[in-house]
């Protein structure tokens, strides 16, 4: 009786973040829709989404509201003691971005300000999504390390939406790869420092910086493959100072 109440906390785990996982995925997609629908800008498009993303936000709001849930429990605290030296000082991370800004960044100030709009946006309702919601349903029924693992998939899943878009299968493909990386480091930086503000900075400077470089062509490839190894080894070594709990 004991191990089918067991099963059966985690499969509504696992359905209620799944669940979450496809309301936020449906904002962007509408977004998207609307852009191409009324043939948006650059600019334009940004500000669109960004809206989306943001509004987003309500639906975990409400969640937390309804479910009484304390801010620390989905990572709104701050960093635990002794936890930064864990991380590495999160100098792996930065090491992995600060190359695409030596070859040219977007300077226009429109373009600049609805991408810092956009990616604000998109780091924080992604990480309140996943890095907290999610994450902390997971972790009530499934290890620290199922967790992490369980959460980036969804995490990487919901990038797929890039397809509705029209990007080509190859950039969803690499898209979904990268979204799984990134998702495996930012679950383990949170599980570890037991707070959701770095990884929420971070993932608005990754995103920002991805969209003002202006490196191309063969550079392009040579950082994104040096910004693999970097996050994958990084990825391997947050995981050996995950605790060990069954």
């Amino acid at each position: 009786m004991a191990e089918e109440k067991i099963k059966s906390a985690k499969l509504r785990a696992l359905i209620s973040s799944l669940v979450f996982s496809v309301i936020l995925m449906i904002f962007p997609v509408a977004s998207g829709v609307i852009v191409v629908m009324n043939g948006m800008d650059a600019i334009q498009s940004y500000w669109m989404q960004g809206v989306f993303m943001m509004l987003s936000i309500v639906v975990p709001i409400i969640y937390i509201w309804i479910t009484k849930i304390e801010p620390f429990q989905i990572g709104f605290t701050g960093m635990e003691k002794g936890s930064i030296k864990t991380v590495l000082y999160f100098i792996p991370i930065i090491a992995a971005k600060i190359g695409f800004l030596f070859y040219g960044i977007n300077n226009d100030i429109h373009t600049i300000m609805s991408l810092l709009f956009f990616t604000i946006a998109i780091g924080l309702s992604e990480e309140l999504y996943f890095r907290g919601i999610i994450l902390r349903k997971l972790r009530d029924c499934f290890t620290i390390k199922q967790t992490v693992i369980i959460s980036s998939v969804l995490f990487a899943a919901v990038h797929a939406s890039q397809a509705f878009s029209g990007t080509g299968l190859i950039m969803v493909t690499l898209t979904i790869i990268n979204a799984f990386i990134f998702g495996i480091v930012a679950s383990e930086i949170v599980m570890l420092t037991k707070s959701i503000f770095s990884v929420m900075v971070w993932h608005t400077l990754y995103d920002f910086i991805n969209w003002i470089s202006l490196v191309s062509g063969t550079i392009e490839v040579i950082l994104i493959i040096i910004q693999s190894i970097i996050l994958v080894t990084y990825a391997y070594y947050l995981w050996t100072k995950l605790p060990l709990e069954t």
